[in-house]
């Protein structure tokens, strides 16, 4: 697969995870939701990436990546809502936050994310 394309699957599977997490947030399921969440962010962060062509295949490559885009941009809120999505991936495993707090975080993922497609360059 050429990686046109790929950063194309990348940015929708991050759209799909996003409608994803909020039809579980509407559910009740604060455990699924926050994984879609975290799998939203991931994805776009990779899309990015990868329109750049950079692969990131684990957590330490997705954050050094982060926090390198987030200076670039001048936008330390790309990687604070990268940080509250990592813990949404936590909460997965190990349950415990409220419906409240994981609708809140999705909020933060869904502006994220945003920026984040668009910082992919159109003719990628």
């Amino acid at each position: 697969m050429d990686v046109k394309k790929q950063v194309e699957k990348h940015k929708a599977q991050s759209i799909h995870y996003l409608k994803n997490a909020l039809h579980f947030i509407e559910a009740g399921d604060a455990e699924k939701a926050s994984e879609f969440l975290w799998g939203s962010m991931a994805q776009a962060i990779k899309a990015v990436a990868l329109s750049k062509g950079i692969r990131l295949r684990s957590h330490q490559k997705l954050r050094e990546y982060v926090i390198e885009l987030a200076r670039y941009c001048k936008d330390m809120d790309i990687k604070n809502t990268f940080d509250r999505a990592q813990s949404l991936h936590s909460n997965f495993y190990e349950t415990g936050l409220l419906m409240e707090d994981v609708a809140m975080a999705a909020e933060d993922v869904r502006v994220a994310v945003a920026k984040l497609l668009s910082l992919i360059p159109k003719e990628s």
